[in-house]
Formats: structure tokens, sequence, C-alpha cells
């Protein structure tokens, strides 16, 4: 009977070189403690990159913006200096304010140009809406733009300021004279 005792023990009890369930679940469970904390580590220095990265961003577009606007300043500057030039000559000699007017809007032009700005077409060109701004109609070839009241202006794909322009109607002015004849017979 001593055996029999011996033959259910040992079937119920582990033997000590297996683990036994518990100790297996223990061990999974550590494992993927250890795999989370990894995972949280991981996820807590990206999520860190990640807001410097927007810290920087935000920095260097703050920087872009003021580099641009001093590049901007500075390409203006000689202009200003042009015009106190000009009025310093115009009250020594009046007829040479043209010509340093002249000279102080080609700089000027230049200027822009330099900064990307680019004139809208005007006389002779084709009207186009997306540019130009029509404030009148004249005798002329149609949808043509005869007249320039103020120059408009680009920056690559923006437009600065529409061209404010007078365009033609598609009237001739042989054909405006026989009109006018006629109603003036009628």
């Amino acid at each position: 009977m001593d055996n029999e005792k011996d033959t259910t023990q040992s079937a119920v009890e582990p033997t000590p070189t297996e683990p036994s369930e518990l100790d297996q679940l223990r061990g999974e469970v550590e494992f993927l403690k250890a795999e989370l904390d990894a995972s949280k580590n991981k996820f807590l220095r990206l999520y860190a990159d990640f807001e410097n990265y927007k810290k920087r961003m935000v920095s260097e577009l703050e920087s872009a913006q003021r580099n641009g606007k001093f590049d901007a300043v500075r390409a203006l500057l000689s202009t200003m200096d042009d015009l106190e030039r000009a009025l310093g000559f115009a009250s020594v000699k009046p007829e040479d304010l043209i010509p340093g007017v002249r000279s102080v809007l080609e700089n000027f032009s230049r200027n822009l140009k330099s900064l990307g700005v680019e004139v809208v077409p005007g006389v002779g060109a084709e009207f186009d809406p997306r540019y130009h701004e029509a404030i009148g109609a004249v005798e002329g070839d149609e949808g043509r733009i005869m007249h320039v009241y103020q120059q408009g202006f680009k920056y690559g794909n923006l437009l600065v300021r529409p061209a404010r322009v007078v365009v033609g109607n598609g009237v001739k002015e042989a054909e405006s004279k026989e009109q006018s004849a006629e109603s003036e017979k009628n």
C-alpha cells in the first residue's frame, strides 16, 4: 500500500526539474512587462524627439521670415537713399529732378526683381482676369490691354497687386466713325 501511495503522489507532484504552469505564466508576465517597458521608453523618446522637432521648425520658420524681411528692407533702403539724393539735387537744380526720379524708379525696379517680384504684362498683352483688373474699355483690339493706370506685380505664382487696365472693346477707329456718322444722320 505504501507503494501505491508513492506512485500517486509522484504523479500529482511535479518534479523539481520541470517548471510548473504557474512559473511559466510568471515568466511570460515578466517578459511581457519588460517588452512593455521597452516599448514605453521607445515611445517616450520618439515623443520627445517629435516635440523638439516641432520647436525647431517653429524657430526655423520664424528665422526664415525674419531673414526674408531683412533682405527686403536692405534692398529698399538704397531706394530711400536715392530719393533723398534726388530731393537734394531738386533744391539746387529743379530740372535735375526728373532724371534723378527716373534713376530711383529704375533702381527700385531692379530691387523688386532681385526679390523675385515681377511686373504683370501691360500694354499690348492679352487681358487676363487673374492678373488684370479692367477699369474701362476703349476702341482697339478686343481683349488687348490699351492702357495701364496702375502697374501690377506678382511674386512667383502669387499676385501681389493686379494691374488696373483699360481694355480694347473690339471696335476699330474707322468703324467707330462710321457708327457715329450713321447715328448723326438718324
